[in-house]
């Protein structure tokens, strides 16, 4: 059974294909699909997307991606199904899935975030008017089965095709193995993870994370955007390295996970926090979206709401290294249970079956 994956980005690049179904491939293969991967963007155009100007490369590495996109059609149009992940082009109308399906190839469609809300990164304004409003929907009313991850897409996406599947963001709990805990409480260690278009919402927490370096000696550690700083905190801010990944969220004590009160959230999966507990690092996080199904108050993480909260969620954990150890472990316990490569992996395979059978 042929499979052709067409995907915006190249492979282990972001978190919304590399945390996702990429992670699947291998279990795919072996389970009988020849698996055709075909992003729009190639590396040398990812290296410079979300970087302010650069419009004539910008330009020129749509171009490319284009005319991938003409032999990327001609495999798609004799493949026994493909695997759709948020738009075949990134601007303009559904062309290349209306043909599919009027061909009647078989697409499972994979959206993450909200995104049919209109938007556009700081690097990349313009691209707000090239998405044409109605895309998401008519592309998923195409589509033999959609795949979401959350609750709240989940809902919204069965207005729009009656077959769907909420599956996560999922992490390999072989790679993610938890390091032994310490009993320190002076310098422990306040990290978070994520890019430059996220770090902002780390600045929620600058006076929380100021009380408690200077009240409780605690370190604070930025994964993903080297220049971040908060005004008279000590921050260790680096960039993320993908052969690091796991290596530098393991240094982490405490993992926050602050977010704003925005719809655009509801349709976050939580990664973050999936990435905090797989470690079994304890996680606080922002009571909203799909923390609220991942996290039990107290049990396996904290749910947080005010700066107050906040302060007395993150100075429980600083001052207790036995809460640290419980909780941390319950995390792990959660992410192996529900949220794991390996707890998923039938799930995926029973939508890309029903898909090309054409049954739900």
């Amino acid at each position: 059974m042929k499979l052709v994956v067409l995907c915006p980005y190249p492979p282990d690049r972001a978190p919304s294909q590399r945390l996702k179904f990429e992670q699947y491939y291998d279990i795919w293969r072996e389970a009988g699909w020849s698996v055709d991967v075909r992003p729009f963007w190639d590396d040398e155009a990812w290296g410079r997307l979300y970087r302010p100007g650069g419009a004539g490369a910008k330009l020129a590495d749509f171009a490319r991606g284009l005319g991938r996109r003409i032999d990327d059609a001609r495999a798609a149009s004799r493949a026994d199904l493909v695997y759709l992940h948020l738009e075949a082009i990134p601007i303009g109308p559904p062309v290349l899935e209306q043909m599919l399906a009027r061909r009647g190839v078989p697409i499972v469609y994979d959206i993450d975030d909200l995104i049919y809300l209109p938007h556009a990164s700081g690097a990349n304004p313009f691209m707000r008017w090239l998405r044409p409003s109605g895309k998401v929907p008519r592309v998923a009313g195409l589509a033999r089965h959609v795949v979401v991850c959350t609750e709240y897409l989940e809902e919204l996406a069965r207005g729009w095709n009656p077959r769907v599947t909420n599956i996560s963001s999922t992490i390999d709990t072989d790679t993610y193995v938890p390091r032994e805990g310490n009993d320190r409480t002076r310098g422990v260690v306040v990290g978070w993870s994520g890019s430059h278009s996220t770090s902002p919402y780390l600045h929620l927490l600058d006076d929380v994370l100021a009380e408690l370096q200077e009240t409780d000696g605690i370190r604070v550690r930025v994964i993903g955007d080297a220049a971040f700083s908060i005004p008279g905190v000590e921050v260790e801010a680096m960039p993320w390295v993908l052969e690091d990944e796991v290596a530098d969220l393991a240094e982490i004590d405490i993992g926050v996970y602050p977010l704003p009160d925005a719809e655009w959230v509801l349709g976050k999966s939580g990664l973050k926090a999936l990435q905090y507990m797989a470690l079994g690092i304890p996680t606080v996080a922002q009571r909203i979206g799909a923390n609220l199904s991942i996290l039990e108050q107290g049990r396996n993480g904290f749910l947080v709401s005010t700066p107050d909260d906040w302060r007395r969620a993150l100075r429980s954990l600083v001052r207790d290294p036995a809460l640290r150890r419980r909780i941390g472990a319950a995390g792990r316990r959660t992410v192996e249970e529900r949220y794991s490569v390996r707890a998923n992996a039938s799930r995926y395979l029973r939508v890309l079956e029903e898909a090309v059978r054409g049954s739900p």
